[in-house]
């Protein structure tokens, strides 16, 4: 949010760097996009965490969506998560048959999340994927889907498990007018 205030405070691109004090005798200072790309590639794409998070079930699959939220904020905020990135998310968790089943199996609602946000990313321009990827992603999506209605039995009404709202410029607007 600091990004994107300052850009519309200043009317600039505003330069994000992160600052890794974690060793005190090895300070040193990364843009905001090495260091996602860093920490996307030690953790959320790396074989070893993906096996301990898998340990976790139903948890595990619900940590691993939270980050993929995480990296879809900081797209949409900050413009700071590369394409290979969220690529490689995909093909990960999504096209990579036995993540897929694994969240069928644990926890479907985290996929169904996870896939619901990339195709976000795409509608929004802020993640080109390649057609094969995109075509893989709503194939996906509508798989996830039926996996869920099929869990969940007759549902009576109009229901959706997850929502992501979009609010347009005058709705923000009109909240800020409310706030003052």
């Amino acid at each position: 949010g600091m990004i994107n205030a300052a850009k519309v405070m200043s009317g600039k691109e505003i330069r994000n760097y992160y600052g890794d004090t974690r060793d005190q005798n090895e300070i040193s200072i990364r843009t905001l996009s090495e260091e996602i790309r860093r920490v996307t590639r030690a953790k959320l794409l790396n074989p070893k965490w993906i096996e301990g998070m898998k340990a976790h079930g139903y948890k595990g699959a619900g940590e691993i969506s939270k980050r993929v939220g995480r990296l879809y904020g900081w797209q949409a905020t900050a413009k700071a998560v590369d394409g290979v990135i969220f690529d490689d998310v995909a093909r990960t968790f999504m096209i990579n048959e036995e993540n897929r089943k694994f969240f069928e199996q644990h926890n479907p609602w985290a996929l169904e999340e996870m896939a619901r946000r990339l195709i976000e990313a795409v509608e929004r321009g802020l993640w080109n994927p390649s057609p094969d990827v995109r075509e893989a992603l709503k194939e996906i999506y509508v798989e996830v889907e039926g996996w869920i209605e099929e869990k969940m039995g007759d549902v009576k009404g109009d229901f959706q498990g997850g929502s992501i709202d979009m609010v347009t410029k005058e709705e923000v607007e009109i909240w800020k007018k409310k706030m003052e």
